[in-house]
């Protein structure tokens, strides 16, 4: 009798690599969003700030969502969130009115400061001790080959 082939006892190598990378994935996500929190952020709300300070000018809510790569109703309860709380602000483009533009506030660029250091302090040890530089640039490497 011939033994049948489970793809769960012995998974295809790639699948077992995708496999490992949402599992590390999560569990990087999970240590972030436990720093955050103290901050009154989730991930995907500090990501928008970060968008944001990075662009180093006012965006479009479309513009965001495609540099995250989320939805647009998921940009918009984020907005939301960070508005209510002051750290962003919207406001009509005064050379098209049909458009809006998203802006840090004051409150909004402290806010990146004071956690930052929080923030690449978690990645550091969740990363940065664990593989040495040059493993660092290999997986950067690697990585980047996927997409």
């Amino acid at each position: 009798m011939t033994e049948k082939w489970s793809p769960f006892e012995r998974p295809v190598l790639s699948v077992d690599v995708f496999l490992s990378l949402y599992k590390t994935n999560h569990h990087l996500v999970q240590q972030l969003e436990e720093q955050l929190a103290s901050f009154d952020l989730t991930l995907g709300r500090w990501c928008l700030l970060v968008a944001l300070r990075s662009g180093s000018r006012a965006m479009l809510p479309s513009e965001l969502s495609d540099d995250l790569a989320v939805t647009r109703a998921n940009i918009s309860n984020l907005l939301n969130s960070l508005e209510n709380s002051g750290r962003i602000l919207r406001e009509f483009d005064p050379t098209n009115r049909r458009r809006i533009l998203v802006r840090l506030t004051p409150a909004g660029h402290q806010l990146i400061s004071d956690v930052w250091p929080v923030y690449e302090e978690t990645i550091a040890r969740t990363v940065g001790e664990k593989l040495t530089d040059q493993e660092q640039a290999q997986l950067k490497g690697l990585l980047k080959k996927l997409f």
